[in-house]
């Protein structure tokens, strides 16, 4: 519901991870355990959570304590000129509110363990450190746009969409911003093949379209929920690709262990996309005697400290099963954040387990 945008200003590191849902926003400090983050991310695409639920989540004492967090439930819009918004906050966090009438800045006044407070008529937000300026209700349209998912940022802006730029103009920005990417990436830059894995299949050769390239100086982006198709963070010119650091791995049917230093697409014969705005991918095969599996089925990547399932358009569909709680048959497209312990079901039998790397935990 809305607009939402971060920035990060110049020089500066990110002091904020953002997760932002449906119905939620929360802020955590960017040296929170990724495990505390990744547990949020998991609920981004529920179409209603309680602040309590989300809070029960934060450790508040202990070791890994959350000593700062911010948490921001939106609810159902009324005929009134915003919408509800409960607010949850605890340390130096400050959640600056607008309305028609103005805005306030809210934070915990030292009340512990956390103080909460419910707005009736809220049409923006921006959420960020206690020492920061309150912007004008002008700012409320700034920052790069984003999705579902987590961020590193300094400050997130949110407001409804009446009152920012239309979907169609942030859309034709950022198709603007790709075409621009796209036009510095020629016949002679350097590029890495996709890495094919098979399993349970005979020898194929490697389609000959694979081959992809990585902008420099892309966002920091945790979690970047959104379908396949859809813009990505716009980039600048593009440079060779590099695998990252696989803070998660997942098993194949056969047993065989993958790391996540690469996006990887599943299924019977899959493909890359020709180009792409995202790291090289790595294709593995897997055997579906029955076409069950779809050709390009799903695509399992990491990002940051969460693991991303999307659904490619698959004809009999991608079910996730989380360790704990209700399987979830995604849509045709959709994406989902999920925690190590997931198994995802493609068809035939094929039962992909989501795994924390060799030498992590989930809490690492």
């Amino acid at each position: 519901m809305g607009r939402v945008g971060y920035e990060t200003g110049l020089g500066t590191e990110a002091a904020w991870t953002f997760v932002v849902g449906r119905g939620f926003i929360a802020a955590l400090p960017a040296g929170t355990p990724s495990g505390i983050t990744l547990t949020l991310a998991a609920l981004v695409t529920a179409p209603h959570v309680e602040a309590e639920e989300l809070v029960a989540l934060l450790p508040l004492g202990g070791e890994h304590a959350v000593e700062h967090f911010a948490v921001i439930i939106q609810r159902a819009p009324t005929d009134e000129d915003g919408i509800p918004v409960s607010v949850v906050l605890r340390g130096e966090v400050a959640v600056d509110v607008y309305s028609v009438g103005g805005s306030r800045r809210f934070s915990d006044a030292s009340i512990r363990p956390w103080l909460l407070a419910d707005f009736r008529a809220v049409t923006g937000l921006t959420v960020g450190s206690t020492g920061r300026p309150v912007a004008s209700s002008r700012a409320l349209d700034s920052g790069r746009p984003f999705g579902l998912g987590s961020v590193f940022a300094n400050t997130l802006f949110w407001s409804l969409a009446e009152h920012s730029q239309s979907e169609a103009a942030q859309a034709d920005a950022a198709q603007a911003d790709a075409a621009q990417a796209d036009a510095a990436l020629t016949d002679d830059s350097p590029a890495d093949d996709a890495t094919i894995v098979r399993s349970g299949a005979a020898g194929r050769a490697a389609d000959a379209d694979t081959v992809l390239a990585r902008p420099a100086g892309a966002d920091t982006l945790i979690s970047d929920v959104r379908a396949p198709g859809q813009p990505g963070p716009a980039a600048g010119a593009r440079a060779r690709a590099r695998a990252a650091e696989a803070r998660f791995a997942f098993r194949l049917p056969n047993g065989e262990e993958i790391p996540l230093d690469l996006p990887c697409r599943l299924g019977r014969r899959p493909r890359a996309p020709r180009i792409s705005a995202t790291a090289p991918v790595r294709l593995i095969e897997v055997a579906s005697p029955t076409s069950a599996v779809s050709g390009t089925h799903v695509e399992i990547r990491q990002e940051g400290g969460s693991v991303v399932v999307t659904d490619l358009g698959s004809t009999n569909g991608t079910v996730v099963a989380p360790p704990r709680g209700r399987r979830q048959r995604l849509h045709s497209g959709q994406s989902l954040a999920v925690l190590p312990g997931t198994t995802v079901h493609l068809g035939d039998g094929n039962i992909i387990e989501i795994l924390p790397a060799a030498g992590n935990t989930p809490g690492q």
